[in-house]
């Protein structure tokens, strides 16, 4: 009886062993596996290795809008804005695919603004940047929570210097700083407004 006890006692534990093993399967990382793993290297300022996790990722899944998003904002880190500018478009495109898709098209929107503006592509940063400010008002980007919709509203007042329409420009600069005016139908109050955004830019 004894024998009979251990035999079962270790056929039992064969069967949960075997069990076990049974419904363990390989796990094999998934798109969004890869994307949120590069989206920890490109926080910790790795953008190499973030690019490389983005980039295994799309081999994965072309169709997922915020590994693009990832894409764009490495670029944008590494100084090389019309390769951001790009992979931003593919995000927006396929933003309504993801579960997160209106966060991911937010983010998306206001980096294609950021990227067009260091461009010089003034007037489709400015309606990039409207846009993001019109989904999401008081928008922070939660890869880093130092870039807010302050930013998107300066854009937008960088644009339209750019475009030469300087009421405009000065409209939004007012929505930052309400103290701030200047007449800017003269030289000397389009220089002021200049070094006024000079300063927001700058952080002053």
């Amino acid at each position: 009886m004894k024998t009979a006890h251990t035999v079962r006692a270790l056929l039992w534990a064969a069967v949960i062993l075997l069990a076990g093993s049974a419904c363990r399967e390989k796990l094999v990382p998934e798109t969004p596996d890869y994307t949120e793993y590069g989206w920890e290297l490109w926080i910790q300022g790795d953008y190499a290795g973030a690019l490389q996790q983005f980039d295994d990722g799309l081999a994965l899944d072309e169709t997922y809008a915020d590994t693009w998003n990832g894409l764009g904002w490495t670029y944008i880190q590494l100084g090389i804005p019309d390769t951001s500018e790009i992979n931003f478009i593919q995000a927006i495109i396929f933003g309504d695919t993801t579960e997160a898709g209106s966060e991911v098209g937010t983010e998306a929107l206001a980096g294609r603004a950021f990227a067009r503006l260091a461009l010089g592509e003034f007037i489709t940063a400015v309606t990039d940047a409207k846009e993001a400010l019109i989904q999401t008002p008081l928008w922070i980007f939660k890869r880093d929570i130092s870039l807010t919709y302050e930013d998107l509203m300066l854009t937008v007042a960088t644009g339209f210097y750019g475009q030469a329409e300087f009421d405009s420009s000065l409209v939004w600069v007012k929505k930052l700083d309400a103290t701030f005016n200047a007449n800017v139908s003269t030289v000397a109050g389009r220089s002021a407004l200049a070094a006024k955004l000079q300063d927001l830019a700058s952080g002053s």
